[in-house]
């Protein structure tokens, strides 16, 4: 059976979302920044902005020069997580399989489900009208017989539009499109091959898909294979709910910069507690980590650790991702962002340990911590994450 992956995204969703709140900005050009340091990247820009001359990645200070009238917000990660809650209230009626790849934007699998819904194009189209009736957010949609093919019809066209690439001509719908139109290559750590290829003189990516592969080894080593099959518009990758994805990963933002070891540990075991207990939500367990740092100047470091005993508890993880933070900084200088990951997730094992060799005091304190988590997610649940809060760092 041919697979139909839809694609559903707002453009500039935080800003969309803003506006939702602030109605004044409706016809102005905003971005989002930090609004503590004139050094401080846009993250995000509306039409108007772009139309202005102004692009993710530009500093503040010139933004402004450049646009005088621009209106900068501060980014708001808790009004973006409710509205993603709000947009797979509609997404999770018509896709047994979801995958939210970005704020404010979902892959949905709906192979197999024409008898019900008909084809995948309709289901694109009712899915956009749901969500500018109930929640005023006007949104693109592409549909393609695969992740990639999906993502990138969704990213060539204007709010209210749909892009439908029928099967069999993915590599067609490919062979003009620029290099930068492929998702993947926006990543920091895809510059190298970005640059390699432009020095290479291959500018779209149906000149990828005709090179031989055996000559862009030569140039781009062990992303030549990938590079290929992406730009002939082949993806096997499946549409992964949240409770089978292999990984599971939480960036911490940083605005300012910050420097300071106590809060920056801290702020890395928040988010450890918050993915474990996603993983107790989803009865999983975690068999390595691997923590990412990126400092001001966006050279990133990352470094892996493997668990001495598969679990979903904090107590168990908290050592690692210390050790794994002092590995990491390196360098004196402020962190924009970290990234925790949690991989080689399996399911949880009922049984327990027969002959529990520890001693008396580290069993208690286990257990104690054991509880206190369990409490903290049925409060959190409950009355949400702001509800308690650590009165100092980790």
């Amino acid at each position: 059976m041919e697979r139909q992956i839809v694609c559903i995204g707002i453009p500039s969703f935080e800003v969309a979302v803003a506006r939702l709140h602030d109605p004044a900005l409706s016809t102005r050009p905003v971005a989002i920044a930090s609004l503590t340091s004139s050094r401080a990247l846009l993250r995000e820009v509306s039409a108007e902005a772009e139309r202005a001359g102004l692009a993710v990645g530009i500093s503040v200070d010139h933004a402004k020069r450049v646009c005088p009238s621009l209106h900068i917000l501060a980014p708001n990660p808790s009004r973006v997580r409710t509205a993603d809650e709000s947009l797979l209230r509609v997404v999770a009626r018509y896709a047994p399989v979801w995958e939210l790849s970005q704020p404010g934007s979902f892959l949905m699998d709906v192979t197999g489900t024409g008898r019900l819904f008909g084809p995948a194009y309709d289901v694109a189209a009712k899915v956009q009208q749901e969500i500018l009736e109930q929640y005023r957010l006007d949104g693109v949609a592409g549909v393609g017989s695969n992740k990639l093919i999906a993502q990138t019809a969704a990213a060539l066209i204007a709010p209210s539009e749909l892009y439908d690439v029928r099967p069999g001509s993915e590599a067609v719908f490919m062979s003009p499109l620029s290099i930068r139109t492929l998702p993947g290559l926006q990543r920091p750590c895809m510059r190298q091959v970005v640059q390699l290829l432009d020095d290479l003189n291959l500018c779209t990516l149906g000149e990828v898909a005709e090179s031989p592969l055996d000559a862009l080894e030569v140039a781009l080593g062990d992303y030549a294979g990938p590079l290929s099959r992406w730009a002939q518009g082949i993806d096997s990758l499946p549409v992964l709910s949240p409770a089978i994805q292999p990984t599971l990963d939480e960036t911490v933002l940083f605005d300012p910069d910050e420097i300071d070891d106590p809060i920056l540990i801290g702020r890395a075991l928040d988010a450890l507690q918050r993915l474990c207990r996603t993983l107790r939500s989803q009865r999983r367990v975690c068999g390595s980590l691997s923590l990412t740092i990126r400092y001001s100047d966006q050279i990133e470091v990352t470094k892996r650790a493997r668990c001495d005993l598969d679990t979903c508890w904090g107590y168990d993880l908290s050592p690692t991702v210390t050790t794994l933070f002092y590995h990491c900084m390196r360098r004196r200088i402020g962190l924009r962002a970290m990234t925790l990951s949690l991989t080689g997730l399996t399911a949880y094992m009922e049984q327990g340990l027969l002959f529990d060799e520890r001693p008396l005091d580290d069993q208690r304190r286990r257990d104690r911590a054991t509880k206190l988590a369990v409490a903290l997610d049925t409060l959190k649940t409950r009355f949400g994450e702001q509800m308690i809060r650590y009165g100092r760092p980790h």
